[in-house]
Protein backbone atom coordinates (compact mmCIF):
# COMPACT_ATOMS: atom_id res chain seq x y z
CA UNK A 1 0.00 0.00 0.00
CA UNK A 2 2.77 2.44 0.91
CA UNK A 3 4.54 1.62 -2.36
CA UNK A 4 1.37 2.25 -4.40
CA UNK A 5 0.74 5.54 -2.64
CA UNK A 6 4.33 6.61 -3.24
CA UNK A 7 4.13 5.81 -6.97
CA UNK A 8 0.83 7.68 -7.23
CA UNK A 9 2.39 10.72 -5.60
CA UNK A 10 5.44 10.51 -7.85
CA UNK A 11 3.37 10.23 -11.02
CA UNK A 12 1.22 13.17 -10.00
CA UNK A 13 4.35 15.22 -9.23
CA UNK A 14 5.77 14.41 -12.66
CA UNK A 15 2.50 15.33 -14.35
CA UNK A 16 2.37 18.67 -12.51
CA UNK A 17 6.00 19.48 -13.38
CA UNK A 18 5.39 18.85 -17.08
CA UNK A 19 2.08 20.73 -17.17
CA UNK A 20 3.68 23.67 -15.38
CA UNK A 21 6.30 23.96 -18.13
CA UNK A 22 3.79 23.69 -20.99
CA UNK A 23 1.54 26.31 -19.39
CA UNK A 24 4.21 28.70 -18.16
CA UNK A 25 6.14 28.86 -21.46
CA UNK A 26 3.35 27.91 -23.91
CA UNK A 27 5.42 25.07 -25.36
CA UNK A 28 4.95 21.43 -26.31
CA UNK A 29 6.86 18.58 -24.68
CA UNK A 30 7.90 15.29 -26.25
CA UNK A 31 9.37 12.51 -24.06
CA UNK A 32 11.51 9.71 -25.49
CA UNK A 33 11.89 6.80 -23.08
CA UNK A 34 15.24 5.15 -23.74
CA UNK A 35 15.89 3.34 -20.45
CA UNK A 36 12.43 2.10 -19.51
CA UNK A 37 11.26 4.74 -17.03
CA UNK A 38 7.65 4.42 -18.10
CA UNK A 39 7.64 0.71 -17.15
CA UNK A 40 8.09 1.59 -13.49
CA UNK A 41 4.33 1.88 -13.10
CA UNK A 42 1.19 2.17 -15.25
CA UNK A 43 0.60 5.77 -14.09
CA UNK A 44 4.11 6.76 -15.21
CA UNK A 45 3.51 4.97 -18.48
CA UNK A 46 0.30 6.95 -19.03
CA UNK A 47 2.26 10.18 -18.69
CA UNK A 48 4.92 9.04 -21.16
CA UNK A 49 2.23 7.94 -23.60
CA UNK A 50 0.63 11.39 -23.36
CA UNK A 51 3.93 13.05 -24.32
CA UNK A 52 5.22 10.31 -26.63
CA UNK A 53 5.02 12.10 -29.99
CA UNK A 54 5.08 15.53 -31.60
CA UNK A 55 1.38 16.34 -31.68
CA UNK A 56 1.17 19.43 -33.89
CA UNK A 57 -0.33 20.07 -37.32
CA UNK A 58 3.06 20.35 -39.09
CA UNK A 59 4.48 17.07 -37.76
CA UNK A 60 1.16 15.27 -38.22
CA UNK A 61 1.03 16.46 -41.84
CA UNK A 62 4.59 15.29 -42.52
CA UNK A 63 4.16 11.92 -40.81
CA UNK A 64 1.28 10.98 -43.10
CA UNK A 65 4.08 10.08 -45.51
CA UNK A 66 5.35 6.67 -44.39
CA UNK A 67 8.93 7.30 -45.56
CA UNK A 68 9.11 10.62 -43.71
CA UNK A 69 7.60 9.11 -40.59
CA UNK A 70 10.39 6.54 -40.68
CA UNK A 71 12.92 9.34 -41.19
CA UNK A 72 11.57 11.16 -38.11
CA UNK A 73 12.09 8.03 -36.04
CA UNK A 74 15.57 7.54 -37.49
CA UNK A 75 16.51 11.15 -36.71
CA UNK A 76 15.44 10.90 -33.07
CA UNK A 77 17.22 7.57 -32.73
CA UNK A 78 20.43 9.14 -34.05
CA UNK A 79 19.99 12.08 -31.67
CA UNK A 80 19.72 9.73 -28.67
CA UNK A 81 22.98 8.07 -29.69
CA UNK A 82 25.01 11.25 -29.89
CA UNK A 83 23.52 13.74 -27.42
CA UNK A 84 25.78 14.57 -24.47
CA UNK A 85 24.31 17.81 -23.10
CA UNK A 86 21.32 20.12 -23.59
CA UNK A 87 21.28 22.05 -26.86
CA UNK A 88 19.08 23.99 -29.27
CA UNK A 89 18.67 22.28 -32.64
CA UNK A 90 16.59 21.95 -35.77
CA UNK A 91 15.05 18.84 -37.32
CA UNK A 92 15.57 17.95 -40.98
CA UNK A 93 12.38 19.83 -41.93
CA UNK A 94 13.07 23.02 -40.00
CA UNK A 95 11.28 22.65 -36.65
CA UNK A 96 13.50 24.00 -33.85
CA UNK A 97 13.53 22.47 -30.37
CA UNK A 98 15.44 22.46 -27.12
CA UNK A 99 16.79 19.01 -26.26
CA UNK A 100 17.53 17.84 -22.70
CA UNK A 101 19.08 14.42 -21.99
CA UNK A 102 18.24 12.56 -18.76
CA UNK A 103 21.15 10.51 -17.40
CA UNK A 104 21.49 7.72 -14.87
CA UNK A 105 25.00 6.42 -14.10
CA UNK A 106 26.30 7.69 -17.47
CA UNK A 107 23.45 5.95 -19.30
CA UNK A 108 20.89 7.94 -21.29
CA UNK A 109 17.47 6.93 -19.96
CA UNK A 110 15.27 9.62 -21.53
CA UNK A 111 15.23 12.62 -23.84
CA UNK A 112 13.06 15.68 -23.26
CA UNK A 113 12.27 17.71 -26.40
CA UNK A 114 10.66 21.13 -25.97
CA UNK A 115 9.32 23.21 -28.85
CA UNK A 116 8.27 23.95 -31.42
CA UNK A 117 10.13 27.11 -32.39
CA UNK A 118 11.05 29.13 -35.45
CA UNK A 119 13.97 31.51 -35.82
CA UNK A 120 14.31 34.21 -38.48
CA UNK A 121 10.88 33.46 -39.94
CA UNK A 122 11.62 34.50 -43.52
CA UNK A 123 14.67 32.27 -43.92
CA UNK A 124 12.96 29.49 -41.97
CA UNK A 125 10.04 29.45 -44.39
CA UNK A 126 12.42 29.30 -47.35
CA UNK A 127 14.18 26.37 -45.68
CA UNK A 128 10.88 24.57 -45.06
CA UNK A 129 9.71 25.06 -48.66
CA UNK A 130 13.02 23.82 -50.04
CA UNK A 131 12.90 20.72 -47.84
CA UNK A 132 9.26 20.14 -48.77
CA UNK A 133 10.21 20.04 -52.44
CA UNK A 134 13.13 17.72 -51.68
CA UNK A 135 10.88 15.21 -49.91
CA UNK A 136 7.93 15.45 -52.29
CA UNK A 137 5.61 17.50 -50.08
CA UNK A 138 3.53 20.50 -51.03
CA UNK A 139 5.65 23.60 -50.13
CA UNK A 140 2.65 25.86 -49.56
CA UNK A 141 0.96 23.38 -47.22
CA UNK A 142 4.18 22.82 -45.30
CA UNK A 143 4.72 26.55 -44.91
CA UNK A 144 1.16 27.05 -43.68
CA UNK A 145 1.39 24.22 -41.13
CA UNK A 146 4.83 25.43 -40.05
CA UNK A 147 3.37 28.86 -39.21
CA UNK A 148 0.49 27.20 -37.34
CA UNK A 149 2.79 25.00 -35.27
CA UNK A 150 5.78 27.15 -34.35
CA UNK A 151 6.46 30.25 -32.28
CA UNK A 152 9.39 32.50 -31.57
CA UNK A 153 11.14 32.08 -28.22
CA UNK A 154 9.54 34.76 -26.06
CA UNK A 155 10.77 33.63 -22.64
CA UNK A 156 13.99 33.25 -20.69
CA UNK A 157 15.82 30.09 -21.77
CA UNK A 158 17.85 30.21 -18.55
CA UNK A 159 14.62 30.05 -16.55
CA UNK A 160 13.31 27.20 -18.69
CA UNK A 161 16.60 25.36 -18.22
CA UNK A 162 16.15 25.52 -14.46
CA UNK A 163 12.60 24.19 -14.64
CA UNK A 164 13.53 21.36 -17.01
CA UNK A 165 16.51 20.50 -14.84
CA UNK A 166 14.07 19.74 -12.03
CA UNK A 167 12.21 17.31 -14.32
CA UNK A 168 15.47 15.63 -15.40
CA UNK A 169 16.57 15.11 -11.80
CA UNK A 170 13.12 13.87 -10.83
CA UNK A 171 13.08 11.28 -13.65
CA UNK A 172 16.55 10.06 -12.70
CA UNK A 173 15.40 9.77 -9.08
CA UNK A 174 12.32 7.79 -10.10
CA UNK A 175 14.53 5.40 -12.04
CA UNK A 176 16.99 5.06 -9.17
CA UNK A 177 14.27 4.44 -6.59
CA UNK A 178 12.57 1.82 -8.77
CA UNK A 179 15.85 -0.07 -9.11
CA UNK A 180 16.53 0.01 -5.38
CA UNK A 181 13.00 -1.08 -4.56
CA UNK A 182 13.17 -4.00 -6.96
CA UNK A 183 16.52 -5.30 -5.75
CA UNK A 184 16.68 -4.49 -2.04
CA UNK A 185 19.36 -6.61 -0.35
CA UNK A 186 21.39 -7.35 -3.49
CA UNK A 187 24.75 -5.85 -4.26
CA UNK A 188 24.13 -2.36 -5.56
CA UNK A 189 26.30 -2.62 -8.68
CA UNK A 190 24.64 -5.89 -9.72
CA UNK A 191 21.20 -4.52 -8.85
CA UNK A 192 21.64 -1.40 -10.93
CA UNK A 193 22.79 -3.33 -13.96
CA UNK A 194 20.10 -6.02 -13.70
CA UNK A 195 17.25 -3.64 -12.96
CA UNK A 196 18.26 -1.20 -15.66
CA UNK A 197 18.23 -4.07 -18.15
CA UNK A 198 14.87 -5.23 -16.81
CA UNK A 199 13.18 -1.86 -17.26
CA UNK A 200 14.85 -1.23 -20.58
CA UNK A 201 13.70 -4.60 -21.96
CA UNK A 202 10.15 -3.91 -20.77
CA UNK A 203 10.23 -0.50 -22.45
CA UNK A 204 11.57 -1.94 -25.71
CA UNK A 205 8.93 -4.65 -25.84
CA UNK A 206 6.11 -2.28 -24.90
CA UNK A 207 7.24 0.28 -27.49
CA UNK A 208 7.50 -2.40 -30.17
CA UNK A 209 4.00 -3.74 -29.50
CA UNK A 210 2.52 -0.24 -29.36
CA UNK A 211 4.23 0.75 -32.62
CA UNK A 212 3.09 -2.46 -34.36
CA UNK A 213 -0.49 -2.08 -33.13
CA UNK A 214 -0.61 1.45 -34.52
CA UNK A 215 1.15 0.73 -37.82
CA UNK A 216 0.77 -2.96 -38.70
CA UNK A 217 -1.33 -2.22 -41.80
CA UNK A 218 1.61 -0.24 -43.21
CA UNK A 219 4.75 -1.69 -44.74
CA UNK A 220 6.78 -1.70 -41.50
CA UNK A 221 10.01 -3.65 -41.16
CA UNK A 222 11.97 -5.02 -38.21
CA UNK A 223 14.53 -2.25 -38.74
CA UNK A 224 11.89 0.51 -38.56
CA UNK A 225 10.37 -0.97 -35.40
CA UNK A 226 13.81 -1.30 -33.78
CA UNK A 227 14.67 2.32 -34.52
CA UNK A 228 11.40 3.40 -32.93
CA UNK A 229 12.41 1.42 -29.81
CA UNK A 230 15.98 2.78 -29.71
CA UNK A 231 17.62 -0.65 -30.05
CA UNK A 232 19.20 -2.76 -32.78
CA UNK A 233 17.05 -5.10 -34.83
CA UNK A 234 18.86 -8.30 -33.78
CA UNK A 235 18.24 -7.65 -30.09
CA UNK A 236 14.60 -6.68 -30.68
CA UNK A 237 14.06 -9.91 -32.64
CA UNK A 238 15.60 -11.96 -29.82
CA UNK A 239 13.69 -10.13 -27.06
CA UNK A 240 10.34 -10.29 -28.87
CA UNK A 241 10.68 -14.01 -29.57
CA UNK A 242 11.71 -14.66 -25.98
CA UNK A 243 8.92 -12.67 -24.31
CA UNK A 244 6.06 -13.14 -26.80
CA UNK A 245 6.83 -16.70 -27.88
CA UNK A 246 6.72 -15.86 -31.58
CA UNK A 247 8.78 -14.00 -34.21
CA UNK A 248 7.88 -10.37 -34.67
CA UNK A 249 6.70 -11.02 -38.25
CA UNK A 250 4.19 -13.59 -36.95
CA UNK A 251 2.81 -11.03 -34.49
CA UNK A 252 2.41 -8.45 -37.28
CA UNK A 253 0.69 -11.01 -39.51
CA UNK A 254 -1.54 -12.05 -36.60
CA UNK A 255 -2.80 -8.47 -36.25
CA UNK A 256 -3.36 -8.23 -40.01
CA UNK A 257 -5.28 -11.52 -40.06
CA UNK A 258 -7.50 -10.29 -37.22
CA UNK A 259 -8.48 -7.33 -39.39
CA UNK A 260 -8.95 -9.58 -42.41
CA UNK A 261 -11.34 -11.85 -40.49
CA UNK A 262 -13.50 -8.88 -39.55
CA UNK A 263 -13.61 -7.78 -43.19
CA UNK A 264 -14.50 -11.31 -44.30
CA UNK A 265 -17.30 -11.43 -41.73
CA UNK A 266 -18.74 -7.95 -42.17
CA UNK A 267 -18.13 -6.90 -45.79
CA UNK A 268 -18.56 -8.21 -49.31
CA UNK A 269 -15.10 -7.10 -50.41
CA UNK A 270 -13.17 -9.51 -52.61
CA UNK A 271 -10.32 -11.57 -51.19
CA UNK A 272 -7.83 -9.38 -53.07
CA UNK A 273 -9.39 -6.19 -51.72
CA UNK A 274 -9.35 -7.56 -48.18
CA UNK A 275 -5.70 -8.60 -48.53
CA UNK A 276 -4.72 -5.07 -49.53
CA UNK A 277 -6.94 -3.50 -46.86
CA UNK A 278 -5.32 -5.67 -44.17
CA UNK A 279 -1.80 -4.68 -45.25
CA UNK A 280 -0.79 -7.58 -47.52
CA UNK A 281 0.58 -6.47 -50.88
CA UNK A 282 0.41 -10.01 -52.29
CA UNK A 283 -3.04 -11.72 -52.16
CA UNK A 284 -1.40 -15.16 -52.61
CA UNK A 285 0.84 -14.57 -49.60
CA UNK A 286 -2.19 -13.33 -47.66
CA UNK A 287 -4.06 -16.58 -48.40
CA UNK A 288 -1.01 -18.63 -47.41
CA UNK A 289 -0.61 -16.82 -44.08
CA UNK A 290 -4.35 -16.92 -43.40
CA UNK A 291 -4.53 -20.68 -43.95
CA UNK A 292 -1.46 -21.26 -41.79
CA UNK A 293 -2.97 -19.30 -38.88
CA UNK A 294 -6.65 -20.21 -39.21
CA UNK A 295 -6.47 -23.70 -40.70
CA UNK A 296 -8.53 -22.84 -43.76
CA UNK A 297 -8.40 -20.42 -46.69
CA UNK A 298 -10.03 -16.97 -46.60
CA UNK A 299 -12.67 -18.18 -49.05
CA UNK A 300 -13.52 -21.23 -46.89
CA UNK A 301 -13.53 -19.04 -43.77
CA UNK A 302 -16.12 -16.72 -45.31
CA UNK A 303 -18.16 -19.64 -46.62
CA UNK A 304 -18.22 -21.25 -43.18
CA UNK A 305 -19.35 -18.01 -41.56
CA UNK A 306 -22.11 -17.58 -44.12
Amino acid sequence: MVSNVRVCEESETLRCLLERITTKYNVRINLADVGGIRKIDSKIEDIFRQYSYHNNSFCNYVKKDEALHSLCIKSKNALCRRITKPFFGKCYLGICELYYPVWFREQLIALICIGQFSTDLESSLEFVKARAEKYGLDPASCAREYLNSTKEIDFSIEELNRDVSVVCHFLALLYHNAILQRFVGDKLSDSVSTAANYYQDKAILSSAIEFINNNYSQNISLDIIAKNCYCNSAYLSYLFNKEMGMPITDYINKRKIEDAKKLLDLTSLSITEIALEAGFNDPSYFSKVFKKMEGLSPKDYRRRKN
